[in-house]
C-alpha cells in the first residue's frame, strides 16, 4: 500500500471561507427561509414576509434588516442554500464573506444588488458603483487582502 506524502506547504493559506464565522465573539444568528438560491457568505436581507433573499435594489442593502448567510455543512451542494431551506443568517457578529475583488484595510464595503458579468448578488466589493452596489450601514471591513474572501463586522460589535 502506497501512502501520499505531503511535498509542499502553502505559505499563505486562506484564513477563512465565505460563510464561516470569523471568531467566537458575541453574535446573533437567526433563521430565515430562502426565497431564492443563496450562496454562503453573501449579504441577504429579510423580506417583508420575514424570509431570506438576495438584494435586488439599493434599499435592500441600505435599509431594513440584513445579514450574512453562514455555512451549513449539512447542505449537499456544499455551496449554498436552495429555495425553501432554513438559512442561518448572522445579523450581528463577525463573519467571512465572498468578495468580487481583493479588498484592502480601510476600504469601504459595498454589497452588490445588481448582477452582471463576473458579479454576484450579495457579494462585496470596494468601489462606489452606485448603479449596482451600495454600502450596508451596519457593516465594516475587519480583515482583507485575499481575493474572493474578507472578514466583516456586522452590527455594533467591535
Amino acid at each position: 500500500m502506497t501512502t501520499a506524502v505531503q511535498t509542499a506547504v502553502s505559505v499563505n493559506p486562506l484564513a477563512g471561507t465565505p460563510g464561516l464565522e470569523y471568531d467566537d465573539s458575541l453574535s446573533d444568528v437567526v433563521s430565515w427561509i430562502a426565497t431564492v438560491a443563496i450562496p454562503f457568505g453573501r449579504l441577504v436581507y429579510e423580506s417583508a414576509e420575514g424570509k431570506a433573499t438576495l438584494p435586488t435594489a439599493t434599499g435592500n442593502v441600505t435599509g431594513g434588516r440584513v445579514g450574512i448567510a453562514l455555512i451549513d455543512h449539512n447542505k449537499p451542494s456544499g455551496v449554498g442554500y436552495e429555495i425553501g431551506d432554513a438559512v442561518r443568517v448572522m445579523v450581528r457578529g463577525r463573519a467571512w464573506v465572498a468578495t468580487e475583488e481583493a479588498l484592502a484595510f480601510g476600504d469601504t464595503l459595498f454589497a452588490r444588488f445588481a448582477a452582471g458579468t463576473a458579479s454576484t448578488l450579495g457579494a462585496f466589493r470596494n468601489d462606489a458603483d452606485t448603479a449596482t452596489a451600495s454600502t450596508p450601514p451596519n457593516m465594516r471591513l475587519l480583515r482583507a487582502g485575499a481575493t474572493n474572501v474578507a472578514a466583516v463586522s456586522i452590527g455594533d460589535i467591535s
